[in-house]
């Protein structure tokens, strides 16, 4: 299901409803999978990585696809930082949602949004190990802070907090 996208900046069609942005190795089998699932279901055509992309292909196709999806769903968890390949989509997520009007629903699985806001605790600790890993000097300093920038302003959007409450998981709008 392809939409004309309603943006004047914007020149093609919606190629995908939902772009879902997470850390795969604690999110994909609890949450993202069940997510993509309950969306398919629904008729909903979503991206997602294992499902859509060949392997060895570059990090360009993934911020391709997030520009020709209507609505990005972003799973911030634990390790969502140690990633900065989640951090790159997430960059590209708030660019495209400036220029193209893409919809942005985080969602904050096991994490607190003031963690994500203020990148602290381990949370913070692993946005600094995945800066430090791919960037030195000033351009290490530069991407820290446009990480940061664009963390705080995610999780200052409205979303879901999903916690588990003794085998009951409870949602919440923050």
């Amino acid at each position: 299901m392809a939409f004309e996208s309603s943006s004047p900046s914007a020149k093609s069609e919606w190629i995908y409803d939902v772009f879902i942005n997470f850390r795969g190795v604690d999110t994909r089998k609890k949450f993202v999978s069940h997510l993509h699932s309950s969306l398919s279901k629904a008729g909903v055509k979503t991206f997602l990585d294992e499902e859509n992309l060949l392997k060895g292909m570059e990090l360009q196709e993934l911020l391709r696809a997030i520009q020709v999806s209507q609505i990005a769903i972003i799973v911030f968890s634990k390790r969502y930082a140690e990633s900065s390949w989640c951090l790159d989509e997430l960059q590209k997520i708030f660019q495209c949602r400036q220029t193209c009007g893409l919809r942005v629903v985080p969602v904050f699985y096991y994490v607190e949004p003031s963690e994500v806001r203020h990148q602290t605790g381990d949370f913070g600790d692993a946005l600094r190990a995945a800066a430090e890993s791919r960037y030195a000097g000033e351009h290490l300093e530069f991407a820290l802070s446009s990480w940061r920038r664009t963390l705080t302003d995610a999780a200052n959007l409205f979303g879901v907090r999903w916690l588990e409450c003794g085998g009951t998981e409870v949602k919440s709008i923050h």
